[in-house]
């Protein structure tokens, strides 16, 4: 069996202003890409299937990067064309496997996943059977559906099963193209957006929906499911949460499955609201605590849902508040440039973060001591992307005041250890963590951390959507807009106990 993998993995804030050039973007050609074996990751995944399956495995194009604003119509297609030249020269081959987010959109291409599928479609034929995997967070729409054959999305956020879900997509693939099943797969999106905080999978509502998706699998009346819990900050029109079901040849059964997912998580909505702490109130409350470490989840700076990462909200309440053993990462190259010049054990003046836009708090004059300078390389311990290489660029630690700055040139999303470690910081003897992140900060600090506060901070992930103008959005869709009812559009019902 010959198996051709790529993909282009980005998650897309439509409101931010951050530039994606392809320098953002890290990116794997041809053999290049086992370095992910073994790994948690979707195209470890790929390859430590292949493998199981002892089948040849011809590597193309791989590109992946951090969630920023809009990719520009140039490089969109430069980079798909490069993944679809990669995919004609493997050809032929008895099956494609593409890594991809789920919620990118391109200038002019709203559902630049679902476009990229259809151009691998378009290359290779219609009977050429085609694996998909995306992110929890995807945004699915119909138009993904009719370009793949099979589509398999993570299970978990954080998102730990990066190569379980990976594997089982390249399975499917397997099976499909020995002749053992035929997928067929539905989607129903009930009108439902969201925001990250919401969906931590380990707790209702979004554990009770997985349960039953679980049931379905379990009873054998689906290959798969994926419940997709959408990315709001996209304003794309396919945004939202979206239940697919895979069945073995059986359509019926596959819409009404993912019609009662739909109608379970409907009915669930008013458990995904989520109210936040005041900052000022959110400190307090932290230094107050009688034990550590306290994360404070700066959920306006989400990093890993599009944010620059480089907020100064809580820097300047953990300084206002007289905070000690407070430890905070930031994005910000110049003040980074400014510590190299100090030098290790030097003392540094500059504005720290707030330089990114207007949304994330105004820079913070600082006078620090410099601890450490590295080139910032760590490699993720787990669980979520275990083994992958994180690559933030110089990294610097200043001690100002109680509280330790980790400055680093480029943004990295928080949930490991190894962000602190790395640079010679130990998590557990820190009374408080600042976090940038909604749910993701759990896979790694969750297990040591005595208590988190969820933290109403300004900017890009901000959980009042209502601050957002959309414009490309299906409406009506909750909580942006008042809807009486919804019901689920298939006339069947199949309930699974």
């Amino acid at each position: 069996m010959h198996l051709i993998a790529g993909g282009i993995m980005h998650e897309t804030h439509t409101f931010s202003a951050e530039p994606t050039p392809i320098d953002a973007f890290t990116i794997h050609r041809g053999d290049a890409c086992n370095v992910f074996a073994g790994a948690n990751h979707s195209m470890g995944g790929v390859v430590d299937a292949c493998r199981e399956l002892d089948a040849r495995l011809s590597h193309t194009f791989f590109a992946q990067a951090t969630s920023t604003g809009p990719v520009t119509a140039a490089l969109f297609d430069e980079m798909v064309g490069e993944l679809l030249g990669g995919i004609e020269r493997a050809l032929p081959a008895d099956g494609v496997v593409l890594t991809q987010h789920g919620a990118m959109v391109a200038e002019g291409c709203l559902e630049a996943d679902a476009e990229i599928v259809r151009r691998v479609r378009e290359l290779v034929g219609p009977d050429l059977p085609i694996a998909v995997t995306l992110d929890f967070h995807a945004n699915i729409g119909q138009s993904l559906l009719d370009a793949a054959t099979i589509i398999v999305g993570y299970d978990t956020y954080p998102h730990v099963d990066l190569n379980e879900r990976a594997r089982e997509a390249t399975h499917l693939l397997a099976r499909t193209i020995r002749g053992e099943i035929d997928p067929v797969m539905a989607l129903v999106k009930p009108p439902l957006l969201p925001v990250p905080q919401a969906q931590f999978t380990e707790r209702h509502p979004f554990r009770t929906i997985f349960d039953r998706a679980f049931a379905m699998e379990r009873d054998g009346a689906a290959l798969s499911v994926t419940v997709a819990g959408g990315f709001a900050y996209a304003d794309a029109p396919a945004s939202g949460v979206g239940m697919v079901v895979t069945t073995d040849g059986d359509a019926a059964a596959a819409q009404a499955m993912a019609a009662e997912l739909a109608e379970l998580a409907w009915d669930l909505r008013e458990d995904m609201r989520v109210t936040n702490s005041d900052p000022a109130d959110a400190v307090a409350e932290a230094i107050a605590h009688p034990e550590g470490p306290v994360i404070l989840v700066d959920v306006g700076d989400n990093i890993g849902g599009g944010t620059p990462g480089d907020g100064t909200v809580l820097l300047a309440e953990l300084l206002r508040h007289g905070a000690r053993d407070a430890v905070m990462v930031i994005a910000d190259e110049e003040a980074v440039r400014d510590a190299f010049a100090a030098g290790v054990g030097g003392t540094v003046e500059s504005r720290v973060g707030g330089k990114a836009d207007d949304r994330h708090g105004e820079p913070v004059p600082i006078t620090g001591y410099v601890r450490l300078l590295s080139d910032g390389r760590w490699v993720h311990e787990g669980p979520e992307n275990a083994g992958v290489l994180a690559e933030p660029g110089p990294t610097a630690v200043v001690e100002v005041d109680g509280v330790t700055l980790v400055l680093n040139s480029r943004k990295i999303a928080p949930g490991d250890q190894q962000q602190l470690k790395s640079v010679g910081i130990d998590p557990l003897r820190q009374k408080i963590i600042v976090v940038k992140a909604a749910v993701r900060w759990r896979g790694g600090f969750g297990p040591i951390a005595k208590h988190a506060i969820h933290v109403n901070t300004p900017g890009l992930g901000d959980v009042d959507l209502g601050r957002f103008e959309f414009t490309h959005l299906t409406r009506p869709i909750w909580p942006l807009d008042a809807i009486a009812a919804w019901s689920a559009p298939v006339s069947t019902r199949r309930r699974v106990q």
